[in-house]
């Protein structure tokens, strides 16, 4: 994985690691691949609060700071998966097609597209057929995408952690990426083995603020809400 400078968008950077295995059309920086045919998507079980929608911006200045302690989130309904993400206000949410196998973006940057630099924020992409056409539960194939990940992440990276939430199975590490900005990544891979579908969900920040964050990180990867059933 390569550094990240300010002249090179940090979510390409990031993924060219984290998801080499099924590449979104229109990503910055990265190669693309062939997506599959939609099919259900999964969920995360987690409580979402209500609220008045984000704006959306096209310039690149960061929204407000985020603090030690998490600010109020606002929900953000995510229609075309039947689901839901809760951001702080601020935050710019560009949701993507994802049953068209495209990839959302949540970030603190107001970003116009895909392709504008963002530091902190997270994306989010679903592979519905890769389970299915590798003959394996959902749960398998998302630990081996998860230790494949891992692998190339470096030496820093730390062990994979599992856990079990409700339909889900779920696999998570982190690791830095080094450069003109040091990030630190947090990659998080959810299978659902009754839809055969595995989100797979990166957050990054700063590495020098990553304690002032970690509260924020926790709060929006727990209040993402998908149905379980698609």
């Amino acid at each position: 994985m390569n550094g990240l400078s300010k002249t090179t968008p940090c979510f390409s950077a990031t993924l060219a690691v984290v998801l080499a295995a099924f590449w979104i059309p229109g990503l910055p920086g990265a190669e693309k691949a062939a997506t599959n045919s939609p099919t259900p998507v999964v969920e995360l079980k987690a409580p979402v609060s209500s609220g008045t929608p984000a704006a959306t911006g096209a310039t690149n200045t960061p929204s407000t700071d985020t603090g030690t302690n998490p600010p109020a989130l606002i929900a953000r309904d995510l229609p075309e998966i039947h689901g839901k993400i809760s951001l702080p206000k601020e935050w710019t949410l560009l949701p993507g097609k994802l049953l068209e196998g495209d990839v959302l973006l949540a970030t603190r940057e107001k970003i116009g597209n895909e392709n504008d630099p963002w530091t902190t924020g997270l994306s989010m992409t679903i592979d519905r057929n890769g389970a299915k056409d590798s003959n394996q539960k959902a749960s398998v194939y998302a630990q081996g995408l998860a230790e494949e990940a891992r692998e190339k992440s470096g030496e820093e990276a730390t062990p994979i952690k599992q856990s079990q939430s409700g339909e889900f199975r779920e696999f998570r590490f982190d690791f830095p990426v080094a450069g003109d900005q040091a990030l630190l990544i947090t990659e998080v891979l959810r299978a659902n083995d009754a839809t055969g579908t595995v989100a797979t969900i990166v957050w990054q920040m700063p590495a020098d603020e990553a304690l002032k964050l970690k509260g924020l990180r926790e709060t929006v990867l727990s209040g993402i809400f998908l149905d379980p059933t698609r």
